[in-house]
């Protein structure tokens, strides 16, 4: 009876450790999707640029990866005013004029383990008087 019972409990824990296994090689496995963009913008050095970056589910979002050089203001925004959208705001410099851009890493799709699609989005700008 105790041979048949540790042959038993022998069973149990091989099948709980190969199901957990099998969840760990399915996460593993997700792929995912990068893609990139650019968007040329030209803007007078006394305006304000505004990117609504279409974001808004809980497990999404954006960062900043490359911050503009040359900005008063550039920076992501998710907030009742946004309607929890992700929104890109920038100001030049005052008086500058010329080039700068940023990249936004965003965020999307997937469940609560991560994202399942990526994309660098690349703002040139060109600031003119």
């Amino acid at each position: 009876m105790k041979k048949t019972l540790k042959i038993s409990l022998l069973i149990i824990c091989v099948s709980a450790l190969s199901s957990c296994k099998k969840k760990e090689t399915e996460n593993t496995n997700n792929e995912i999707n990068v893609t990139s963009k650019i968007t040329d913008v030209t803007i007078k050095n006394t305006d304000d640029y505004e990117l609504d970056l279409m974001i808004s589910g809980e497990e999404e979002g954006a960062s900043i990866t490359t911050q503009a050089q040359n900005m008063e203001k550039s920076e992501l925004v998710r907030d009742s005013t946004t309607n929890w959208s992700v929104v890109y705001y920038y100001t030049p410099v005052t008086n500058f004029l010329g080039s700068d851009y940023v990249e936004i890493e965003t965020c999307t799709g997937g469940t609560s383990m991560g994202c399942s699609d990526i994309e660098i989005v690349r703002i040139n700008f060109t600031v003119i008087n």
